[in-house]
C-alpha cells in the first residue's frame, strides 16, 4: 500500500500499522512489560514495587452512531483488560458531544455510563467533556486501567504452537446487535420480528462483555487471550497468529453462530466472522487443559467451542469451509464501518 493511498474508514492496515508503531513509539522505559503492538488488547507496565504489581491500560472509543455508546465503550474496555488477566479498577472518559446537543441528552449519555461501569465496580477518576462541531453524534474515549501480578500476565502473543483454540460466546454478537438495532427497517419482513427483537438484546445477552468467560478461563492457565473486535472473529484469529508468530487452522463447522446472527446476515449479506466480534473471546491453551475448561463453561452456561488449533508459522492460516481447505484472509475494515458513519 502507498502512503498517498487514501485509506476507509476502521483499522490500519496490519502491515503499515505495524511498521508506524515500531518506527514512531517509545517503549524504552524498563518498566513497560508490553508495550503498543499488534493484536494486543492492552499495554502493562510494571508499577515498580515490592508486590510485583502491574497495571494494565487499555484505549477504546465508540464514535459511531449507535444506542448506549457508553454501554458499548465500558465493555469493549473491560474485554481488553481482562485478555491481559487484569482485574478492570480506574477509568478516564473523555466525551464529546455535537453542535445543537441539550444538556438533557448529556444527563443521559453521563447516566448510560454510570450504569455501564457499575457493576464491574470501576471507579473513574478524570477526563474530558466538550461540545464540538466535529461530531456527528455523541461519542466517547474511555481509557481502562487495571491491576495484574507480574506472574498473572496473559497475552495475545503468548500463543503456543499446538495450542487447541477455543472460542466462547459466538462470532458476530455485537455485530448482530447493531444490525438489528441500527438497521431494523431494512430487516423488516426479511427476518421475522421475534428474531430481530432477541438480536437486539445481543449487546446485553449473551452479552458483548467477556469478562465473566475470560474469568473462568484464567483459572486453566490460558497461553494467550484475545478480544475479537472491529474486523470480527476471523480478524481476531489474524491477529493472535500475527502476534505470537504462529499459523492457525480453524474450523468454520465448529465456530459457535447464533441462530439470530445466522439469519440476519443471509439478509443483509454480511460475514458472521467479519462484523464487531465483542463477545466472543478467543483461548489458545494446552489441549491437555482444553477438555477442563470447555466443561465448566458447560456449568456456567456459556457456549464455548474448540474451533481449530495454532500452528507452525509455514503452515499459514487455514480455514476448512465446506470440505475444502481456503486461507483465511481477514479484510482490515470491519463490513460495518462504512454504514456507520
Amino acid at each position: 500500500m502507498n502512503y498517498s493511498d487514501k485509506l476507509r474508514c476502521g483499522k490500519l492496515p496490519d502491515g503499515e500499522l505495524s511498521r508506524i508503531l515500531e518506527k514512531y513509539t517509545n517503549s524504552k522505559s524498563e518498566r513497560v512489560l508490553l508495550g503498543p503492538r499488534l493484536g494486543e488488547d492492552a499495554g502493562i507496565v510494571d508499577l515498580g514495587n515490592k508486590k510485583n504489581n502491574c497495571l494494565a491500560i487499555c484505549v477504546d472509543p465508540i464514535m459511531v452512531n449507535i444506542s448506549n455508546a457508553p454501554y458499548f465503550a465500558v465493555a469493549i474496555n473491560v474485554n481488553d483488560i481482562v485478555t491481559r488477566g487484569a482485574t478492570p479498577q480506574w477509568a478516564s472518559a473523555s466525551i464529546f458531544f455535537p453542535e445543537g446537543c441539550t444538556l438533557t441528552d448529556v444527563d443521559r449519555f453521563f447516566g448510560q455510563l454510570y450504569e455501564a461501569i457499575r457493576p464491574h465496580h470501576i471507579s473513574i477518576v478524570t477526563g474530558h467533556t466538550e461540545v464540538t462541531s466535529l461530531v456527528k453524534n455523541p461519542g466517547i474515549v474511555l481509557t481502562l486501567f487495571g491491576e495484574v501480578d507480574e506472574d498473572h500476565i496473559i497475552t495475545t502473543s503468548g500463543a503456543k504452537e499446538g495450542d487447541a483454540l477455543v472460542l466462547t460466546g459466538g462470532a458476530g454478537i455485537e455485530g448482530t446487535a447493531i444490525l438489528a438495532a441500527d438497521f431494523s427497517q431494512t430487516l423488516q419482513g426479511k427476518v421475522d420480528n421475534s428474531v430481530l427483537e432477541r438480536a437486539k438484546q445481543f449487546i446485553y445477552d449473551p452479552g458483548i462483555c467477556i469478562a465473566p468467560a475470560a474469568y473462568i478461563a484464567w483459572k486453566h492457565k490460558p497461553h494467550a487471550l484475545h478480544d475479537p473486535t472491529e474486523g470480527g472473529v476471523r480478524k481476531g484469529i489474524e491477529e493472535l497468529a500475527f502476534a505470537s508468530g504462529n499459523g492457525v487452522f480453524v474450523d468454520y463447522q465448529n465456530i459457535p453462530i447464533r441462530e439470530e446472527t445466522r439469519k440476519i446476515c443471509a439478509v443483509t449479506g454480511d460475514d458472521p466472522l467479519g462484523i464487531f466480534g465483542s463477545g466472543a473471546l478467543l483461548i489458545s491453551i494446552a489441549p491437555e487443559r482444553a477438555l477442563g475448561l470447555l466443561q465448566e463453561y458447560v456449568g456456567a452456561g456459556i457456549i464455548a467451542r474448540e474451533i481449530g488449533s495454532v500452528t507452525n508459522k509455514a503452515k499459514g492460516r487455514i480455514l476448512r469451509y465446506e470440505g475444502k481447505e481456503i486461507p483465511l484472509e481477514a479484510s482490515y475494515t470491519d463490513g460495518l464501518i462504512d454504514r456507520l458513519n
